[in-house]
């Protein structure tokens, strides 16, 4: 018996094989995947399925044939259509000669999007081989024959996963530094050292309610960098880069020129904060978008003394900048199993952001206030975030994992980058939101579903 539909894929040709067989009305019941990812006996007492059972489109009809066979064929309404030879479709409860290079006999329903373990044997993974060289189906790694769990990805599960709703949180130290000072120095005679690598945190929670769509919310640091260098010298002689320009004279800068003592610090800070929404796909590959708040600042202080009484003998320059970022921004995560339990892992993220940037200038110079200007404005930045490591599941859903990583923000305003060494008395009127921020470092943390 066939239908005059064709049937595409596994489907019509596993429906056409068992009609050929079988010649009878009644046959065993169909294997079934449910969200779990289990599936039902290929045959069973308590079901029958009947000819009277198939559901028909309209305009089909079910037709007989004698003497019909396997390779044979049937014809109707002028058409000839062959039968397929059973013998030669895979069904669950046979056995793949290669499991490598075969096919797969049924794939699980796409409402789960993880793999099925039909015409697999449950053993394989209950005892969590894993892929070894133990195994009739070493040619599979972890990804695909992990040990029992909870949740596809958590180690590599395939072995009856299920799509129970599920939180997760992670925490993670990170260990960064800032590459934006680069030896910077309004002196001739010293200059500051690079910021040195400094600890903040990263926190993540989050929620899967149908193992595909999800929300997460992170914090990222606070991070504080800071870097001074001091010179002394009884004899003087210590000088400066800075030149007055426009209506300012050489008496405005003073106590800069031939000093006895100059000390320069420099000081940036970084937070952010982001409620992304997520799309899982087999929880080994996480697709992200959002929202995103970034806070960036900046602060440069350059003193100098001359010989004499303070205040008349002292000179200060001060630039500080501050960058507020709010916007948008997609992101993707995946992993990769190396072992059953080891697994590497790539991160990624890209925003486009308004940044709301504010920058105050003063100079000062014998206890007279020389300069003294402010301003705001807002221009598009962006935040790109790069990175890579290793995880090791101790359990299915408990992972421990290392790796490095690199930001580079773009679009803001740097304290140094509010003057020049030729200062004016108008300088800091006008924000430049124009610079790069490079950021990089190392993490190391944990992450837990329950």
């Amino acid at each position: 018996m066939v239908t005059t539909k064709k049937i595409s894929g596994v489907g019509r040709r596993m429906l056409m094989a068992f009609l050929a067989t079988t010649g009878v009305a009644g046959m065993d019941a169909l294997p079934a995947l449910g969200q779990t990812g289990r599936q039902m006996p290929m045959s069973s007492s308590g079901l029958d399925y009947g000819l009277n059972d198939i559901s028909l489109a309209p305009g089909e009809v079910i037709v007989g044939s004698p003497g019909m066979s396997n390779g044979g064929a049937v014809t109707h309404n002028g058409g000839s259509y062959q039968i397929i030879d059973s013998s030669s479709v895979p069904t669950a409860n046979m056995p793949m000669a290669d499991p490598v290079t075969s096919e797969m006999p049924m794939m699980q329903s796409p409402n789960y999007g993880g793999y099925a373990n039909n015409g697999y044997p449950a053993a394989g993974c209950a005892t969590g081989n894993c892929g070894s060289s133990g195994s009739n189906y070493a040619g599979y790694s972890g990804a695909m024959l992990g040990r029992g769990g909870a949740k596809l990805g958590s180690g590599g599960n395939v072995c009856g996963p299920t799509c129970n709703p599920y939180l997760y949180a992670s925490l993670e130290a990170l260990y960064f530094t800032n590459r934006q000072v680069g030896n910077y120095s309004q002196s001739p005679n010293f200059f500051l050292d690079d910021f040195d690598y400094e600890f903040g945190v990263r926190g993540t929670v989050g929620i899967v309610p149908d193992c595909r769509n999800g929300m997460e919310f992170s914090f990222v640091g606070p991070f504080t960098w800071n870097t001074a260098a001091q010179l002394n010298s009884s004899t003087g002689g210590i000088g400066t880069f800075l030149v007055p320009r426009g209506t300012l004279v050489a008496g405005d800068l003073s106590n800069f020129s031939n000093a006895v003592s100059q000390r320069q610090e420099y000081e940036a800070q970084y937070y952010s904060l982001e409620a992304n929404r997520t799309l899982i796909g087999w929880e080994i590959c996480k697709f992200l978008y959002g929202m995103r708040y970034v806070n960036y600042e900046e602060d440069f202080l350059y003193r100098s003394a001359t010989v004499g009484a303070a205040p008349a003998n002292q000179g200060q320059l001060f630039s500080s900048t501050q960058n507020r970022l709010i916007g948008a921004q997609v992101g993707l995560e995946m992993t990769y199993p190396i072992t059953c339990k080891l697994w590497s892992d790539f991160r990624g993220r890209a925003g486009a952001y308004g940044n709301f940037a504010e920058n105050q200038f003063r100079l000062s110079n014998g206890g007279t206030l020389v300069a003294r200007n402010f301003d705001d404005d807002v221009e598009l930045a962006g935040l790109f975030e790069f990175g890579g490591g290793v995880r090791y599941y101790l359990t299915d859903d408990f992972h421990v994992r290392a790796g490095a990583e690199m930001w580079y923000l773009t679009g803001v305003a740097t304290a140094i980058d509010q003057f020049s060494s030729r200062v004016r008395q108008d300088t800091g009127r006008r924000i430049d939101i124009d610079d790069d921020v490079l950021m990089m470092g190392i993490n190391v943390g944990a992450e837990l579903k329950f």
